[in-house]
């Protein structure tokens, strides 16, 4: 009599094997895992204070300079391990145009966050104080800032060795020691106007740099954004081109030593005709013979690239916005408009 056939039952199955897809996709999983964790202690790493750390380290930034130049700068300087992740941490986690102009002093070893953070919120050390010149500012005007912050400040040497200077002191927040003298002072902001003329100087090789300054230093008080300073810079050049006298304000209230503001009404009108002075720049063509105040980056860059056009004319109405016009009789029109 035959046997009876065996059926198999679920309990007798061979074992199931791992399908290759599966095992690939834990492989590739585990790869990336392993990948992550070591990028993030590689970038743990990078991000703390370098080793071979000295009593303390300074870091030098000039205007100019730009997020990559400074972590450059801070790397060059033993400041931080990664240039790289410093420029990655202030360019996305910081806003790289409060960065001032000056020296950082680093006493104690600092993470790239650390580095980032302070060079951000421009913080300076108990030793150092911060120095500031607004744009536009003039030399004698820069010696009283001066002698009120500085300890030691002689103003009769600073102007003394700013004479005929005027313009080429650059304006900005410095960070210096107390103690700081008016030569040291001195030599600082006119390194900095030098390296930042330099750096204008690359795409404009053939600028003239004394008128450049020159209007910078007028469009100064004459403008008040990139946007006016640019196309006022243009409206500049174009009366400059036909022998059209600038008629800016600006060098009447350095020559008078008053600001027009404060001048009751109608005595702008008789100052601009009877006072003979080379910045009546009214009475007379071409530039004044010096700058009227020490210019920033921003009216210097608008020297250097005028905003071409057809305007010869301008005024800041009583809204604060400025109205541009080709012709005189459009530009009484917008005195009627926005003037009166």
């Amino acid at each position: 009599m035959p046997e009876p056939v065996k059926l198999n039952s679920p309990l007798s199955e061979a074992p199931s094997v791992r399908s290759p897809q599966r095992t690939i996709i834990t492989v590739i999983l585990l790869g990336l895992l392993v990948t992550f964790i070591a990028l993030v202690f590689t970038v743990w790493q990078l991000s703390q204070a370098p080793k071979m750390w000295q009593d303390a380290a300074t870091l030098e930034v000039t205007p100019g300079m730009s997020v990559r130049d400074i972590a450059a700068a801070a790397k060059a300087n033993n400041l931080v391990r990664s240039e790289g992740l410093l420029f990655f941490v202030l360019s996305y986690f910081h806003d790289p145009t409060r960065i001032f102009a000056g020296q950082y002093l680093f006493i104690t070893p600092a993470t790239v966050l650390a580095v980032a953070e302070k060079l951000a919120a421009s913080t300076i050390e108990s030793d150092t104080i911060a120095l500031t010149f607004p744009e536009g500012i003039r030399v004698r005007d820069m010696a009283t800032i001066a002698a009120r912050t500085l300890d030691s400040f002689s103003t009769i040497d600073y102007l003394a060795l700013t004479s005929g200077k005027e313009g080429r002191l650059f304006p900005e927040t410095y960070f210096v020691p107390r103690d700081y003298s008016a030569e040291a002072l001195v030599e600082l902001q006119e390194t900095t106007f030098a390296d930042t003329i330099e750096v204008l100087r690359v795409n404009y090789p053939s600028i003239d740099i004394d008128q450049a300054v020159i209007i910078a230093s007028i469009l100064e008080r004459e403008a008040n954004d990139a946007i006016s300073m640019g196309l006022v810079a243009g409206i500049f050049n174009n009366r400059l081109a036909i022998g059209m006298p600038l008629q800016a304000d600006a060098t009447i209230e350095y020559t008078i030593e008053t600001p027009l503001g404060e001048l009751p009404p109608g005595e702008l009108a008789r100052k601009l005709r009877e006072f003979d002075s080379p910045y009546n720049s009214y009475l007379n063509r071409g530039l004044p013979p010096t700058a009227i105040g020490n210019p920033g980056l921003q009216a210097l860059q608008a020297a250097f690239a005028p905003t071409p056009s057809d305007y010869f004319y301008y005024i800041t109405g009583n809204d604060g916005n400025f109205y541009y016009a080709e012709t005189f009789d459009e530009h009484n029109q917008n005195i009627n408009r926005h003037l009166r």
